[in-house]
């Protein structure tokens, strides 16, 4: 009776909380979960899809239009009417008298000859809302990449830690040891909180993950990284985007100024009576030449040319904003490296310079992460 108790006992002592992993992640693993549920690149993403449809609908402007009109009416009128309505094919004249039905058939084409160049503006501005929309695609991605790996490392910098505290408790128990543990394992829960957050598994999810703090020394200087950003950063590439939709915008409203040419040709089949139908048919070339609305033309014109200038200011001030992010994560990776390296030349059996190391190597693995954020290179 007394062994059953005492199982009983170191049963009941077991932690209850203690599960199964579920989940062995690496960092791969958790890079590819977070982009495939992550709200802020699901949206970026369909933005391109939009932009990609923007793109076929600018394209069919260089066909023509074709329509095919059916109609049916029924009136009874004391004088002579005229029906002129956008769904009918043409404007139709009633003659006096009661008519049980009025039937209409009309099939016509349009085709534009010359608009100034604006089918090929209209497609070319499609065409780089397109690329910006792609691009600011990129500049999510890039943001949860680097959001992941930071908290990925955060975390198996905490593990290493909690290796280190276990190792010195095997040797020593000392209470302000695992004390200084069980706070270690605690952060490390909230921790894995924040991973399960941002790669998208549910929070009672049990995983574990895989992987080390590699020390590398990149052969680079402030120079290259800053050369690098200018030529990789997506909101570099987004800014010159806007500056070619400003310019094209401009065009567009001087070509307003140009005369449009359209070819077009119908083909009417009208009548009250089904054995005997009116057949009319023409072919057209319209030449339309704008000469004057009020000046609200030369008012478009400085609006887009004032939004041009703008969005050059605002390329400036990004490329200045970049240059010191730069500047800082360089500094901050060169700080860390160089730190890292001489803690690991130091060789002692001391808990405090162990938890020093594992600190370390976290802010330098961060700081590289940062810096190739930075860079714009993956």
């Amino acid at each position: 009776m007394k062994k059953l108790i005492v199982l009983l006992l170191l049963f009941l002592s077991l932690p209850l909380f203690a599960q199964k992993t579920e989940r062995i992640l690496n960092i791969e693993e958790c890079v590819k979960l977070a982009l495939n549920i992550n709200q802020d690149v699901l949206i970026a993403k369909e933005a391109v899809f939009f932009a990609e449809q923007r793109v076929s609908e600018a394209r069919a402007l260089y066909y023509p239009t074709l329509d095919l009109n059916f109609n049916l009416s029924r009136f009874s009128n004391d004088v002579s009417t005229l029906i002129n309505s956008n769904y009918l094919p043409a404007t139709i004249l009633l003659p006096e008298g009661n008519r049980d039905y009025f039937y209409s058939t009309k099939i016509a084409l349009w085709q534009s000859i010359y608009n100034g160049g604006k089918t090929v503006a209209t497609n070319r501005l499609a065409k780089i809302q397109y690329e910006k929309a792609q691009t600011n695609s990129e500049i999510k991605k890039n943001e949860v990449t680097a959001q992941v790996k930071t908290q990925f490392y955060k975390n198996i910098a905490l593990k290493e830690k909690i290796d280190i505290y276990k190792k010195y408790l095997e040797k020593n128990k000392n209470e302000t040891l695992q004390n200084q543990l069980d706070i270690l394992k605690h952060q490390y829960e909230l921790e894995t909180l924040e991973l399960l957050s941002l790669i998208g598994l549910e929070l009672d999810t049990v995983i574990d993950i895989e992987g080390e703090i590699k020390i590398e020394k990149l052969n680079l200087n402030l120079q290259q990284c800053i050369l690098w950003a200018y030529q990789f950063r997506p909101e570099i590439k987004t800014t010159q985007y806007q500056e070619s939709i400003d310019n094209i915008g401009v065009n567009l409203i001087n070509m307003e100024k140009l005369p449009t040419v359209m070819f077009g040709a119908s083909y009417d089949w009208l009548g009250d009576d089904m054995d005997h139908w009116e057949r009319d048919w023409y072919i057209s070339l319209n030449v339309n030449v704008p000469l004057f609305e009020g000046g609200a033309m030369f008012a478009r014109l400085k609006q887009k040319k004032i939004k041009a200038r703008q969005t050059t200011i605002e390329r400036a001030k990004m490329e200045d904003k970049i240059k010191l992010e730069v500047r800082k994560a360089f500094s901050e990776y060169n700080f860390w490296y160089n730190k890292l390296i001489k803690t690991e030349e130091i060789k002692s059996n001391n808990v405090d310079n162990d938890i020093l190391k594992a600190d370390i190597k976290y802010n330098y693995v961060k700081s590289l992460i940062e810096l190739w954020k930075v860079i714009g290179k993956k």
